[in-house]
């Protein structure tokens, strides 16, 4: 069994990154040899939920300007090309969870097709379909996505069992998390906003993640990019870097990354589908 321990030994150190976000505070990230596992060190005090609570997190709030409107509308391509690309396996799911949903909108859109979809989000309490988990301790489905939730779980060891069991057996768990092997990563070094400490705690590559599924009795179905991701990274690193013009160099790298991820499939991140065996 894999085991990520609450206290990883520090075997190697990668890398040390500024929160540009909330705090300004600089996080120092190791390297696990055993499992390849990039993780964030945070204190023992450490309170999570608080590096959320910022305008700025846009996930979290409803930016305006420019930003914002290129946001909500990349998002709204991105919804269709979930869609399209999971659309066999939400046919043969019956019931289907979108875990750290946010403002669930990805689950309203799906459901204007017809199909039920549950939400889970511990910031987002008041949610219509939002399932308590905690009072729910039978409930299972046939499809659980976490897109970009992965890498925020505090104490992954603890945690990720508990969110495994909601899957029935030949169920799909559906994976999206950034790529620390991609191109603009390599660029952008500690400027790579898809580090964005303290928020992720853990940092993966493909082999690392694959390792992490098949230990916990997971098969690897597909793997698709999401190509869009590397132009919004980019910009959000250049504005990391306080550049002066941050579209055009966000194109140009966001560019090249998709680029030579055509040939080492390092795209900027990635929607992986595992059956539960």
């Amino acid at each position: 069994m894999f085991h990520v321990k609450r206290k990883l030994q520090k075997d190697i150190f990668s890398i040390k990154v500024r929160d540009f976000i909330v705090s300004n505070e600089f996080f120092k990230l190791y390297k696990d040899s055993e499992t390849g596992i990039v993780w964030t060190q945070v204190g023992k005090n450490h309170n999570h939920l608080s590096y959320y609570q910022s305008e700025n997190y846009i996930p979290h709030s409803d930016k305006k300007g420019l930003l914002g409107f290129l946001y909500r509308f990349s998002q709204r391509l991105m919804f269709v090309y979930k869609r399209i690309i999971l659309m066999k396996l939400l046919k043969q799911s019956k019931s289907v969870l979108d875990y750290g949903a946010g403002d669930g909108k990805f689950a309203k859109y799906l459901e204007k097709s017809g199909k039920k979809i549950f939400t889970y989000d511990p910031l987002k309490v008041n949610s219509s379909n939002n399932i308590n988990l905690t009072q729910d301790t039978d409930f299972q489905v046939d499809m659980l996505m976490m897109w970009h939730v992965l890498e925020h779980i505090p104490d992954l060891k603890k945690i990720f069992p508990k969110i495994l069991e909601r899957v029935n057996k030949n169920g799909f768990l559906v994976i999206a998390v950034p790529n620390r092997d991609c191109f603009d990563a390599k660029y952008y070094k500690n400027h790579w906003a898809a580090w964005d400490v303290p928020r992720h705690l853990y940092h993966f590559n493909h082999k690392s993640l694959l390792n992490f599924m098949s230990c916990y009795g997971l098969s690897f179905v597909f793997k698709r990019p999401l190509t869009l991701d590397s132009y919004y990274v980019s910009y959000l690193s250049e504005k990391n870097k306080k550049s002066y013009f941050p579209w055009i160099s966000a194109i140009i790298i966001g560019m090249i990354s998709n680029i030579l991820a055509l040939f080492s499939s390092n795209y900027s991140s990635s929607v992986y589908v595992f059956k539960r065996d």
